[in-house]
């Protein structure tokens, strides 16, 4: 049987030259393929543009093989005996397709037969979409039932703890470089070291709010904006674009990329700059832009220039939160015409990168699912979000409990910053009234700044919650 190595590129991170005990990545995987018996040279392809390159590429290097084994090319440490157990289980039961459950991302591999290939590529034109670590399997989800799967489950459920052993980020690298000491521990020693470093998480920033104005059109029913600052819906204080530009550089060359969202307590579309301030974030490399805005006063030529430089590092979330114009008016006041209008164009200009958004409230419950249903039509996606009572300062409104069972540190706390238009800087949306203060990120360097973060999320990880932590239910949300 003719069995074949696959290194797939995901991203463009520039880490193929970095060495992990002295050898690149593409050498470790290399040397493990040889001592899993499988055939060398290893092949390497990507990254792609999409699902549809994807699996062209794989139809591609796959041809005459009879098994592939589909390692990332930026996973230094893949685990030996898991690569063995996961191909004695392939094997074993003449699988077409064999993953790994419950490890962190870079320790496994995925083990298939080609013939599953057309199938998936097929599927894949239908729909494309970013290529990705799990659009294999997504694909396959599709109609998985057509497919022989094979499972190998973790001895150590490590899925809700989100880590990725990859170097396809700085985030990645620094955590890789925490744990390599670990990596010749038995498998279960190992995944239990990572479980129990609560702390292993927190890298560096992967999320940036930046507050571009100070002012909005609307004051949703849900939001607290008015008890911080009553002015919000006159207010028309600007972020000035060589301080947007000096911020991004900074941030991004402490953490490499980021995911930037220019609405912190403010509608960016009120910024008489707004296009200059999104086309100067998207000429940045390892930026990606998630605005959210309520829909309302956008200029369309704006939206269409846009359109053209976005090469999908741009998102739009748009806050609807009704379908029907007389819940919308209760909740958001007037605008509804313009939102949903708007929400329509950025779905034409900007197709598979909007977001159509409702707050699941006691007062829209009703309303959820023909609002899921007309924009998931429309849009592909919609995201309906928990109501936020903001640790209580607001009344709780939200139908359902979403909450774990058991509190654990806060997403947040390990992964964002936000920036008010003077610079200062707090962990998150929620501490508004700037409780948590981490600097100034004008003045201050960004390392300085996200380090001051640890003391917080180490009161996290000892369950001690300063009083804008206490009672916030936001803590298991995740923003990117």
């Amino acid at each position: 049987m003719k069995t074949l190595a696959l290194l797939v590129n995901f991203h463009r991170y520039p880490s193929r030259e970095l060495l992990w005990d002295g050898k690149t990545a593409s050498e470790r995987l290399t040397s493990l393929a040889r001592s899993l018996g499988l055939e060398t040279p290893v092949i390497e392809v990507g990254p792609f543009q999409d699902t549809t390159e994807y699996m062209e590429a794989l139809v591609k290097a796959c041809q005459g093989a009879e098994e592939v084994v589909l390692f990332g090319a930026d996973a230094p440490y893949m685990r030996e005996d898991v690569c063995s157990q996961l191909l004695s289980l392939h094997r074993r039961y003449r699988a077409q397709y064999t993953f790994a459950d419950g490890f962190p991302s870079g320790l496994t591999p995925e083990v298939f037969h080609p013939v599953i290939l057309p199938t998936l590529l097929d599927w894949a034109k239908k729909k494309p979409s970013p290529a990705g670590r799990e659009s294999l399997f997504q694909l396959l989800s599709t109609d998985i039932n057509r497919f022989d799967v094979e499972t190998h489950l973790s001895p150590v459920d490590l899925r809700s703890r989100r880590l990725s052993l990859t170097a396809d980020s700085a985030r990645g690298v620094v955590l890789l470089r925490r744990v390599e000491s670990w990596n010749s521990l038995p498998l279960r020693e190992f995944l239990e070291k990572l479980e129990k470093m609560g702390s292993l998480v927190r890298t560096l920033p992967a999320t940036l709010q930046v507050q571009v104005t100070n002012g909005v059109r609307q004051v949703p029913k849900w939001s607290p904006h008015l008890q911080f600052d009553p002015r919000a819906l006159e207010a028309r204080e600007f972020l000035a674009r060589d301080q947007w530009n000096g911020l991004l550089d900074s941030m991004l060359s402490f953490a490499g990329d980021l995911t930037v969202m220019p609405a912190f307590w403010g509608e960016p579309s009120m910024h008489p700059q707004v296009r200059g301030l999104l086309v100067d974030a998207l000429g940045k490399p390892g930026v990606t832009l998630c605005v959210e805005t309520s829909g309302l006063g956008w200029n369309d030529d704006d939206l269409v220039l846009l359109s053209r430089e976005s090469k999908g590092q741009l998102e739009f979330i748009v806050e609807l939160d009704s379908l029907v114009p007389e819940t919308y008016r209760r909740l958001r006041g007037e605008g509804f015409e313009e939102a949903m209008a708007t929400t329509h164009r950025l779905i034409e200009l900007f197709p598979g990168k909007v977001w159509p958004q409702t707050v699941r409230m006691s007062d829209n419950e009703e309303e959820m699912e023909g609002f899921y249903k007309y924009w998931t039509q429309k849009a592909g996606q919609v995201i309906l979000q928990k109501h936020n009572h903001f640790g209580g300062r607001l009344p709780q409104l939200k139908p359902a409990d979403l909450s774990p069972w058991a509190r654990h540190p806060c997403w947040h706390a390990a992964r964002d910053l936000a920036v008010f238009l003077d610079g200062t800087t707090v962990p998150c949306r929620d501490d508004f009234a700037r409780t948590q203060v981490l600097g100034n990120a004008f003045s201050e360097t960004p390392e300085v700044i996200w380090n001051r973060g640890s003391a917080l999320f180490g009161l996290h990880l000892s369950e001690n919650y300063p009083s804008v932590c206490r009672n916030c239910d936001e803590y298991y949300t995740f923003n990117y």
